[in-house]
């Protein structure tokens, strides 16, 4: 059974187009593309009509509602995890490394970066980045110290990293004669 979209005539004009190959039965066409939504407003189509004319409003039919066509799922669950972000041992002296994680829920946003007062003096960021995003707004260093349990104003709204997505920190240990671990947690919301 599909659904008459009141308009639709006009959003799909450019796709009877005869050089594309497309025909005017665009119909089939919207109740595939519209298969996994909700869909709220549009009126049941009436006999097996197909086509433009399907979609056309008759003279007879109640005046058209507006609102909303599609209505997004909500998330089921929301609430505020913990990322480790530490290194897996010690980062050689004047060395940068990289730190990879992957959170395993469906959406994850980093919103506070804590990274421990007793190394953030030996350390700076290069980079943030969420799967091949940078979250920062230029290249350059960021100072450690700019993230420590005491910091505050430091709250963020990063990307969501979503399932199996990389969530990746660049850092520089800039002790030139000591190797040291990088300690770090993130805090965030996931959605599921």
């Amino acid at each position: 059974m599909g659904f008459d979209i009141i308009g639709a005539n006009e959003m799909l004009v450019g796709f009877a187009d005869e050089e594309v190959g497309y025909d005017d039965d665009v119909s089939g066409d919207v109740d595939e593309l519209l298969s996994g939504y909700e869909i709220v407003g549009a009126r049941r189509r009436r006999g097996g009509g197909r086509g433009r004319s399907a979609m056309r409003q008759s003279p007879g039919r109640a005046p058209i509602q507006h609102g909303t066509l599609l209505k997004e799922q909500q998330p089921s669950k929301d609430g505020q995890l913990v990322l480790p972000m530490s290194s897996s041992g010690t980062i050689a002296a004047a060395t940068a490394a990289t730190i990879t994680a992957r959170p395993q829920v469906k959406a994850y946003r980093p919103q506070r970066i804590v990274i421990a007062a007793s190394i953030a003096s030996f350390f700076t960021l290069s980079d943030i980045k969420v799967g091949n995003v940078s979250q920062f707004v230029q290249a350059g260093t960021i100072p450690a110290e700019a993230f420590i349990q005491g910091a505050f104003g430091v709250a963020m709204r990063m990307d969501t990293v979503q399932t199996a997505q990389d969530f990746v920190f660049q850092v520089n240990n800039v002790d030139a004669m000591v190797a040291h671990t990088f300690l770090c947690v993130v805090f965030g919301r996931s959605v599921s």
